[in-house]
């Protein structure tokens, strides 16, 4: 794999976007392109922090897993995405497991190299600081979802923050993760979504035409999202 091709992803992704391109271009000198298929592990939940990656294709599921064996979906990543990375920067186990949810691949970036090099880029290190506040404020995010809202507030939040505009001007959402994925990430069981989503579009807020949801009431469904348990 050529250094351009990791070069393009990383510069994807929020950490590297605002370096500039020779900068870019020496961090995938150092990096490594993985590829993983369906279902592989990246690393899991207490494995030592060696590396992060940078999602370049696919979407990878990042989730604990309870004593029982539930999966708490934490988040999903997609294209440019980071992954492991505060673990890895802090010299800390990896807290939770990363998994491709279909084939995908992913730039490796080792710590201890990368760690170097942030020493000598003070952009880089910046870059950093604000990438660890973004994901600290997913994390607050999906926390007060599965605390605060109910499985229709929580559903409805997901539909707003996907929310696309399309050529024939209607508004939708593309479902690109399986049901029991989804279910998973919204703190809820399959049947419980599928429940959720029929009640949703028998209240004429949304209609489904095969993986895509159109919006047809957008303000009700934001009063949906802004609803909150007793």
């Amino acid at each position: 794999m050529t250094d351009n091709v990791k070069a393009a992803a990383l510069a994807a992704s929020p950490l590297f976007k605002n370096l500039a391109p020779a900068d870019v271009n020496r961090v995938a000198e150092r990096c490594v392109f993985r590829e993983f298929g369906k279902g592989e592990v990246l690393f899991r939940e207490g494995d030592d922090a060696a590396a992060f990656y940078v999602v370049a294709v696919g979407q990878v599921k990042v989730f604990k897993e309870s004593a029982d064996g539930r999966e708490l979906i934490i988040k999903i990543m997609r294209e440019g995405d980071l992954v492991g990375e505060a673990a890895a920067l802090a010299g800390v186990p990896y807290p939770a497991t990363a998994q491709a949810l279909d084939d995908a691949a992913a730039v490796e970036v080792p710590r201890g190299e990368f760690v170097a090099l942030v020493k000598s880029e003070p952009d880089l290190a910046l870059n950093i600081i604000a990438a660890l506040s973004v994901r600290l404020h997913q994390i607050s995010a999906v926390l007060e979802k599965l605390t605060l809202k109910d499985v229709p507030a929580r559903l409805a939040s997901y539909l707003l923050e996907r929310t696309r505009a399309g050529a024939d001007g209607r508004e939708f959402v593309e479902l690109d993760v399986t049901k029991t994925s989804l279910a998973a990430e919204l703190g809820t069981v399959p049947e419980t979504l599928s429940r959720t989503l029929r009640r949703l579009a028998d209240a004429g807020l949304v209609a489904s035409e095969g993986r895509r949801l159109i919006i047809l009431d957008k303000p009700s469904l934001q009063l949906v999202a802004g609803s909150q348990n007793d």
